[in-house]
């Protein structure tokens, strides 16, 4: 079994043992920091560093294997859209700490189905073919040397600035201190404010940082420290 495989089966043990019955409900955040928490379960399911656990548990969240699903579609979209990213960030999951996750007690892929695919043999080696060498050409007879030929455009040479590249705002949108440079900013670390959109806790929808209310239902955001 790999990592996704260990992180599952061990939150269903869990569960079924704190919660009999074959329907699970939780929020993202009972998993990382209640069931199966990194400093708990790291040397159980062999997770020698924090990426590897956020890694596993990003696959888990984004729906891989039919293990879970979460309420919001689109967050599950998200999720599987920064996978495949060449440098995910790993930590997205804190994002959507009360989306509401749906465990499927009965996957497709059960432990000995795992257990069964880690047992693979290796492909035989494809058979060498003799590489034949060409005989060698005869030396060319040394000619006239060549004249350098310039080419000139006729179009006035043009210079292309570099694209920017896209920053987060200088100034938080909470306290409008000013945010550490060169790092990818999720929170503020001066009043903890998120500085990504998140979704609102009464009917799902998106409710960007500098946002007072939901646009879907109207409710109130978290209240905002003033400049």
């Amino acid at each position: 079994m790999d990592p996704l495989d260990r992180l599952y089966w061990r939150l269903v043990e869990h569960l079924r043992r704190e919660r009999p019955g074959t329907s699970w409900e939780l929020t993202v955040s009972e998993i990382y920091q209640k069931l199966v928490p990194y400093r708990a379960v790291r040397g159980e399911l062999g997770f020698a560093e924090l990426p590897e656990y956020e890694h596993a548990l990003l696959r888990l969240l984004s729906g891989e294997r039919d293990y879970v699903s979460l309420d919001i579609p689109e967050v599950q979209e998200e999720i599987r859209q920064e996978l495949r990213a060449s440098n995910p960030i790993l930590g997205l999951y804190r994002d959507y700490a009360a989306v509401v996750v749906r465990l499927n007690p009965a996957p497709r892929r059960t432990p000995a189905a795992a257990a069964e695919e880690d047992v693979t043999a290796e492909p035989a080696p494809a058979p060498a073919v003799p590489l034949r060498t060409p005989p060698a050409a005869p030396p060319a007879a040394p000619g006239p040397p060549r004249e350098p030929v310039v080419v000139q455009s006729s179009r006035p040479p043009t210079s292309q600035a570099p694209r920017p590249t896209p920053t987060r705002p200088a100034l938080c949108l909470a306290c409008r201190a000013p945010l550490p440079e060169g790092r990818e900013v999720r929170f503020c670390p001066f009043c903890g404010a998120t500085q990504h959109a998140s979704p609102c806790g009464g009917c799902g929808e998106r409710v960007e940082p500098e946002w007072n209310f939901c646009a879907g239902c109207g409710l109130p955001s978290r209240p905002r420290a003033e400049s």
